[in-house]
């Protein structure tokens, strides 16, 4: 399974929104954009471009405490929202570090970017990304995103955020000036979990067989110490 990110390069982002609009588009959710709702959108700040969207963090404080698992996380990265789960309880919003979850009062919902996963089941990139007509906006595999953003922060002088932001993220935001200072929420920064391969995993069954392996080995040579022991008693009797 691929595990995807975004990179989001605000010094290319002219705050135009057509991210804001092509999503609302995708999602059919107008009414809600209406009342100042959105999965996704820019605001234009002094220092810099803050759009706000779901961040897709590694270890989502949204889904460890949502009590009807209305809100997981994929394999493929992102944080995923399920309305039929969804009881209104507003954990997530409280318990989001980033301040991304939006309660609609009417729905009784939230509205909360899922990064397109079902664009990118497709082999597409999220609708954001397709229709930015700047190219502030890149989509990939997580590792390549990552490796991408320090090294246009090494060459340009910019900041990286999202990328030790609570523990890791899934969208890496490029800036010239420190992106709290115009919008992000600040967040401690924490090292990204290393993520674990099953190759580096050792499953119960397989500690268990090896457990029993060497068992047997060490009795198999003890045994054979002894027999050999009992021969060498008898021969010189």
């Amino acid at each position: 399974m691929k595990e995807y990110a975004i990179l989001l390069d605000d010094t290319y982002c002219v705050g135009c929104n057509s991210c804001a609009y092509r999503c609302i588009q995708e999602f059919r959710y107008h009414d809600q954009a209406a009342k100042g709702l959105f999965r996704t959108f820019v605001n234009i700040n002094d220092d810099g471009m803050y759009q706000k969207r779901c961040m897709h963090c590694e270890a989502p404080d949204c889904v460890e405490n949502c009590p009807v698992k209305a809100l997981t996380k994929s394999e493929s990265g992102q944080v995923l929202y399920d309305a039929q789960k969804c009881i209104g309880c507003q954990t997530c919003v409280r318990m989001c570090k980033f301040h991304v979850p939006q309660f609609d009062a009417d729905a009784k919902k939230i509205v909360k970017c899922s990064m397109c996963a079902h664009r990118v089941g497709e082999g597409k990139k999220p609708a954001c990304v397709e229709v930015c007509p700047t190219g502030a906006l890149q989509f990939g595999e997580y590792e390549e995103m990552l490796k991408k953003a320090k090294t246009i922060s090494a060459k340009n002088n910019l900041k990286i955020y999202g990328m030790k932001e609570n523990g890791g993220t899934h969208v890496f935001v490029l800036a010239k000036n420190e992106p709290t200072s115009f919008g992000y929420v600040k967040v401690q920064a924490k090292d990204i979990k290393k993520k674990v391969s099953m190759s580096d995993t050792v499953t119960v069954p397989t500690a268990i067989a090896a457990v029993a392996i060497g068992g047997f080995k060490k009795f198999s040579e003890r045994r054979t110490r002894i027999e050999a022991q009992e021969k060498d008693k008898e021969s010189k009797e």
